[in-house]
This record gives C-alpha cells, sequence and structure tokens, in this order.
C-alpha cells in the first residue's frame, strides 16, 4: 500500500478539483448549447410550418385561376402582372404530339398577360 505525504495527497485534491471544476464547467456549456439548438428547432419548425400553409394557400389561388381559365368564367382575380414573370414558351417544334402541349401554353400566357397584349402582333 501507498503512502503520501501531505504535500502529495494536497496535491492530488486539487488536481482532482480542478478536474472536476472543468467538468462541470464543460457539462454547463453543453446544457447551454442543447437549450440553444432546441430553441432554433422549434423556430425553424414554426417557419417551415408558417412556409408550408403559405405553399397551400399560392395552390388554391393557383388551381383556382387555372379551373377559372379553363371555364373562363370572370372571377375576380387580383394579381400584379408586372411582378409576376412567366416564363416564355419555346417556339413550336413541329411535332404532331407537342402541338396540344404548346397551345394549352400558348392560351394561359396569353390569358395570363391579356393586358399587356394589346394587339395581335404583341401576341405572336
Amino acid at each position: 500500500m501507498e503512502t503520501y505525504s501531505k504535500e502529495a495527497l494536497g496535491e492530488e485534491i486539487r488536481k482532482f478539483t480542478a478536474a472536476n471544476v472543468q467538468l462541470v464547467n464543460d457539462k454547463l456549456n453543453i446544457e447551454a448549447a442543447k437549450t440553444k439548438l432546441e430553441t432554433d428547432k422549434i423556430r425553424l419548425i414554426n417557419k417551415k410550418n408558417i412556409l408550408i400553409a403559405k405553399r397551400e394557400e399560392l395552390r388554391a389561388e393557383l388551381t383556382e385561376a387555372i379551373v377559372a381559365l379553363i371555364t373562363n368564367v370572370q372571377t375576380p382575380v387580383i394579381i400584379v402582372r408586372d411582378k409576376l414573370k412567366v416564363k416564355r414558351l419555346l417556339p413550336f417544334d413541329k411535332i404532331k404530339k407537342m402541338f396540344q402541349r404548346f397551345f394549352t401554353g400558348t392560351r394561359y400566357y396569353h390569358g395570363f398577360y391579356n393586358q399587356n397584349l394589346s394587339f395581335d402582333l404583341d401576341k405572336v
């Protein structure tokens, strides 16, 4: 069995005390980091839910607008046309099976920009 002097025991106690203090500080830092991560997680989930709700609203508006265009029913749809940009249609590539898609896309494009396309030359 080893025997320690009072100085050696005092030094060992100081080392263990310093190590214990460091462990307590590390534990507190970990708890603070966990709390911050949990807060960030909750904030991001809330933001995601808001974006999902907005997406659903926009889908509903888009569906209403498409149904109105297809059925030619005049419903009041407020859209700021100057701020929205629609991708220009690709030119017709003379493939028979693509004609329906091209024609439908052209009708939607003309319906959307009806106010800006006053003359037939603008529509072409």
